[in-house]
């Protein structure tokens, strides 16, 4: 069962984790006049008797745009944080303020919120339920769908938006939303979109891509572009930067995984994932890295796997893990028929998260791909959005004692925590020497009976 940790008044399409104990998440209905606001909105995780619950602690706006994609991490001063609108990426830098604004303001901002929440709530469900327009592709999946829903709700491109987002800034008496920069990261001429947003681990850089198939590489914090890659001939699903941030592996809708040299922009190697699988009956949805908490050179890269098109018998959906070094696939596991929307891997390397498009959340431990939990319909439509939380003494405190736990977030309004109770497991050893007795107390009846 999920844990319903909180609602917003928008639809979320993404969420990131900014330390132990605080998550980040963001979207919005776009430039259309809905009524529906954007924003990015920090929520502080606290236990409540058996549960955890999450409570707003700052809510800034973005509008005219709703936040599609979105990265954080920690720079010293605060935090950095990448949010993606349209085809642009803008760059803030989220700090503790004793600046306080006018109370008044506040309460009365909040009043107007909750006042509204319900309306919005109800009419906001009704319009994600509509089929939304997308260019023309051929036949529509219901993936496919699912992401002419998102694409609908994002901002126009005019003078009166461009404006908005110059020197943005909002204060509280808790938070301070610094924008530092923005820049255009994608130039597809009929809908710029940019899906996809990383930051590399030491925080140099980040990658961006979208609509028009380009990898583009950053330098923060001035956003001044390092590198330019013309990768795919379709659209970007998903990219991630390895952990010595010298490779990127970007996926698309061409139906190619292509791994790239950051430093020259050179391609390096093709993933293949199946010679048994018929060509382009499948494409690669989202790309992962994950390194071992312990052994921090062991670094694995894990796929995800949706069908290219819908066939009238729905075709499984598969997780693959591969070697990180020689780019070949190591392991493949089948999910099911459910269609993937999410994929996460937790800070230790342990587990992976999937979400999927009927809501439903999964944990998967990483070497085996095993399945260890799954929580159907956790959301009311497909998941947009994993984070898992830190695996420390923080957490295990929240969650009351989880192995971990597994944060998703939804076009729905809602944030979740799905967390994996610790599994009661039997030594193969202890088994092996049980058997053993056993095998040597019938012995000894039988003989006691004369039986042997």
């Amino acid at each position: 069962m999920a844990v319903r940790l909180c609602s917003a008044n928008y639809p979320l399409y993404a969420v990131t984790l900014l330390d132990d104990s605080h998550i980040l998440v963001a979207g919005g209905g776009g430039a259309a006049r809905t009524g529906v606001e954007n924003a990015m909105e920090i929520f502080e995780l606290q236990g409540e008797g058996k549960n955890c619950v999450a409570t707003s602690i700052h809510k800034h706006s973005t509008d005219p745009r709703a936040v599609m994609s979105l990265a954080a991490r920690s720079d010293g001063k605060g935090h950095l944080v990448a949010a993606g609108m349209d085809g642009k990426c803008q760059l803030f830098r989220i700090t503790k303020s004793n600046v306080a604004s006018d109370e008044g303001e506040q309460d009365a901002d909040k009043a107007s919120r909750v006042n509204q929440a319900g309306k919005r709530g109800k009419k906001t469900g009704e319009r994600e339920g509509g089929k939304r327009g997308r260019r023309k592709r051929g036949k529509k999946t219901k993936s496919a769908e699912n992401e002419a829903n998102l694409r609908k709700r994002k901002g126009s491109t005019g003078p009166k938006a461009e404006k908005s987002l110059e020197g943005t800034e909002h204060t509280s008496s808790d938070y301070k939303v610094e924008s530092l920069a923005c820049v255009d990261t994608d130039f597809h001429k009929e809908e710029p979109f940019q899906k996809v947003v990383r930051f590399s681990r030491d925080g140099d850089i980040i990658a961006t891509g979208g609509a028009d198939g380009h990898v583009r590489v950053w330098k923060i914090p001035k956003l001044e572009k390092k590198l330019d890659i013309k990768a795919h001939l379709d659209e970007i699903d998903d990219l991630d930067i390895s952990p010595s941030g010298n490779k990127i592996v970007s996926v698309s809708r061409d139906h190619h995984a292509y791994v790239w040299k950051v430093e020259s922009g050179k391609r390096e190697a093709e993933l293949h994932w199946d010679k048994k699988v018929p060509d382009k009956s499948y494409r690669i949805k989202a790309v992962r890295f994950g390194t071992s908490q312990e052994k921090k050179s062991t670094v694995q890269l894990y796929t995800m796997h949706i069908p290219a098109r819908r066939e009238r018998k729905p075709l499984p959906c598969y997780l693959t893990k591969w070697d990180a070094m020689k780019f070949v696939p190591e392991k493949t596991r089948s999910t099911g028929t459910d269609v993937l929307s999410s994929l996460a891997v937790s800070d230790d390397g342990v587990f992976l998260g999937v979400g999927t498009n009927s809501g439903d959340t999964m944990i998967y431990v990483s070497w085996s791909l095993q399945k260890v939990h799954r929580v159907s319909e956790a959301h009311g439509i497909f998941v947009t959005g994993l984070s898992f939380l830190k695996n420390n003494a923080v957490t295990a405190e929240l969650t009351k004692g989880a192995e971990t736990a597994l944060v998703s977030v939804s076009a729905d309004h809602h944030v979740n925590l799905t967390p994996l109770r610790p599994r009661f497991m039997i030594s193969v050893w202890f088994a092996v020497i049980g058997f053993l007795v056993l095998i040597v107390v019938i012995m000894v009846y039988l003989g006691q009976q004369g039986l042997m």
